[in-house]
């Protein structure tokens, strides 16, 4: 005879019987569907993942920490009822109205029987439960009147079990920095109503409804249940916002101020087109970069003034192609050269939005085209900055999407050419084969901009520059072995060197061996604590 506690109530039941002498719950049919999942719920360290303990087991004087009579707390229940249902009623309707939409009816269309969205409601309500779940291990841990809360009101479609078992992955380290999937969905769909209805005055309408009912109800839930973890919901709702003012850059979703999104971009947008010449003309080596910058700048100039004189405009593409390798400033170009777009009017915010193929291609069916849209919508007014890029087209397996990836890039492009400028990064002779994989990306990026190697005066140019930002001196005869290093190491340099990458490490290996060789001194002068000698740099070998 194997005895087990019930997952219920904690009472000791047989694992043979149907049902729990003390709860009735449904033991029997509990298993037989568990093992249906390869779960074996018959063994102890099992039931105690999900099994809960009652912090109490009386709670009508306690809610929230108030005393209350008997007829006030059943006042309070009621009206928790009443708002509870209403909440689940909005969400049941957004989530109908979303399934109607043209984008799911076409989103299903291209999907397999198994990738298809049967119903909105249950992702809604795994995004919900993993925010309660969230909210609650912020204080510890779920216990069992939050169990019961969520068992009332949210009616899981799943065995709240599941969600208890699951939990480590639902709500994981990343979880205030990954929006819903379902959120992503509703800013599809409000994506494909603020298009198709352009006069609409409930823009952006479902993901809005989402943020305040998600909010509300996680409220109640911390109220109800008297959990403390009102900054951690605050913090939620802001990173909800935020993606949705990224995603949709229309209105804010709770009015129709600018985003806070875009307020960021114009408090940093100080610098006049003149100042961001100087900083991109101030950089070391980057010379023929520069050239290019500065002759791109003046063709901008020259097409914005026959812009506004009604003269003809020749299109150009402004995609480009930075080829190099790694260390030799392409994200710090891409990052002015974006501020610089938006100084001459072509960019409406010159904001930098960096990605590599893992921010671009999913692991299954129909999560790469999603990815990409959430990606290009982020960078709309701005340049999306795609680093080895030659990656999505290095794996040929008939299970790689990366193609679907560059598919749905390059309409992206097309739909909004107007406000988008992309610029693919990677080792100049990968490039050339990501642009031959696809007679779309070689009509598109025909604009190469190439960035070489640093020499050695500039690798050493460069860590004397760190040294002087760092608050660092450097004797003479350091210099002296730091260029000396760094000529050998461009001399031998190989695929893998990695220019001020290579500097960087130098550096900072540089400020460790100091730090080693002052930690055993008794009175350290200023003097010695800003200055590099020979010895802090003659053993580093990278």
């Amino acid at each position: 005879m194997t005895l087990i506690h019930c997952p219920e109530c904690g009472e000791i039941i047989e694992t043979t019987v149907e049902k729990c002498p003390k709860c009735w719950f449904p033991y029997g049919e509990f298993k037989r569907s568990a093992y249906k999942y390869g779960y074996d719920v018959t063994s102890e360290e099992f039931t105690n993942v999900y099994r809960v303990q009652s912090e109490t087991n009386d709670k009508k004087n306690t809610e929230g920490g108030i005393q209350m009579t008997e007829e006030e707390y059943e006042e309070y229940i009621a009206l928790t009822e009443e708002y509870m249902e209403e909440c689940m009623k909005v969400i049941y309707d957004f989530c109908q109205f979303a399934d109607t939409s043209q984008f799911i009816k076409e989103y299903n269309a291209s999907q397999q029987d198994d990738d298809k969205l049967k119903n909105s409601i249950r992702y809604c309500e795994i995004d919900l439960i993993s925010l309660l779940l969230f909210l609650s291990f912020q204080t510890g841990g779920i216990q069992q009147k939050e169990v019961d809360f969520i068992n009332k009101y949210l009616k899981p479609y799943m065995p709240f079990e599941w969600y208890i078992e699951d939990a480590q992955d639902l709500v994981s380290e990343d979880f205030l920095t990954e929006e819903p999937f379902t959120l992503t969905l509703f800013a599809e769909i409000d994506k494909e109503l603020n298009l198709r209805i352009p006069e609409n005055d409930k823009k952006n309408m479902l993901c809005k409804i989402f943020i305040s009912t998600f909010n509300s109800i996680a409220s109640t839930y911390m109220r109800v249940n008297n959990l403390d973890a009102e900054e951690e919901l605050a913090d939620y709702i802001s990173m909800l916002k935020t993606y949705v003012a990224q995603y949709l850059p229309i209105t804010d979703v709770e009015n129709n101020t600018e985003t806070e999104v875009e307020q960021n971009i114009i408090m940093e947008d100080t610098e006049t087109l003149d100042e961001l010449l100087e900083e991109l003309n101030s950089l070391i080596g980057l010379k023929a970069v520069k050239e290019d910058v500065n002759s791109l700048t003046n063709l901008l100039k020259i097409r914005k003034i026959r812009e506004e004189r009604d003269l003809p405009q020749i299109p150009i593409s402004l995609h480009l192609v930075f080829s190099g390798n790694p260390g030799t400033g392409k994200t710090t170009v891409a990052r002015l050269l974006a501020k610089i777009y938006h100084k001459l009017g072509v960019l409406s915010k010159g904001h930098l939005i960096e990605v590599d193929r893992s921010g671009l291609v999913g692991g299954y069916v129909g999560q790469t085209a999603i990815k990409v849209q959430e990606v290009v919508n982020k960078a709309l007014g701005g340049v999306l900055f795609i680093d080895e890029a030659y990656s999505l087209t290095a794996n040929k397996d008939e299970n790689d999407y990366g193609q679907e990836a560059i598919d749905t890039l390059l309409k992206a492009m097309e739909d909004y050419r107007e406000d988008l400028v992309v610029i693919v990064a990677g080792y100049p002779k990968l490039m050339e084969e990501f642009l031959d994989s696809n007679p779309g990306l070689r009509s598109r990026f025909n604009k190469f901009i190439n960035f070489e190697d640093y020499t050695p005066d500039e690798l050493s140019s460069i860590f004397i520059t760190m040294c002087k930002k760092a608050g660092y001196r450097i004797s003479g005869q350091c210099m002296q072995y730091v260029a000396q290093y760094f000529k050998n190491k461009y001399e031998e340099r190989d695929i893998n060197f990695a220019n001020a990458r290579n500097v960087r490490n130098f550096f900072e290996a540089a400020i460790v061996n100091q730090a080693n060789r002052l930690a055993i001194s008794v009175d350290i002068s200023n003097d010695e604590l800003t200055e590099l000698t020979l010895e802090d740099v003659e053993q580093i070998n990278l």
